[in-house]
């Protein structure tokens, strides 16, 4: 009975965290709902190039979005690396986070403050700071 009780508080431990990570990675602002879960792939890097053609996978039960295929690749990204992380939605209908601008110097990963705006349901644009620390724009696709 003991272990069947320790394994319910568990349960309802585990999916009201499950429900926080859910509600930071969509967002209703507006009467529209709209979820960051799935595949992203970058088709625009301003003003680089570096990374086109990449994907970042966020799943359901998180706030964070990994790397799951990396191209034009020249600042020392790796699959499986968390690309956005902290990912919260905002009251402005997008998203803030921390976005990974490189894994070369010393090896320590280099995040910074970006915001995410969505322009529809199949794209966004992530706007930061690059590594040189110029105003950054990156346009994501939806993909499946």
């Amino acid at each position: 009975m003991k272990t069947l009780k320790l394994f319910s508080l568990l349960a309802i431990i585990i999916s009201l965290a499950s429900c926080d990570a859910v509600k930071q990675a969509t967002n209703t602002t507006g009467g529209a709902v709209f979820s960051l879960n799935g595949k992203w792939q970058l088709t625009s890097n301003n003003p680089e190039n570096t990374l086109l053609n990449s994907v970042v996978s966020v799943t359901l039960f998180s706030t964070e979005g990994k790397l799951t295929y990396v191209a034009n690749n020249t600042q020392c990204f790796r699959e499986n690396d968390i690309k956005w992380k902290n990912i919260k939605s905002d009251k402005a209908g997008g998203y803030t986070l921390n976005n990974l601008l490189s894994n070369c110097s010393s090896g320590a990963l280099n995040y910074q403050p970006a915001t995410i705006t969505v322009i529809s349901n199949s794209e966004i644009r992530v706007n930061g700071q690059n590594a040189k620390g110029q105003d950054n724009t990156q346009t994501w696709s939806r993909i499946k």
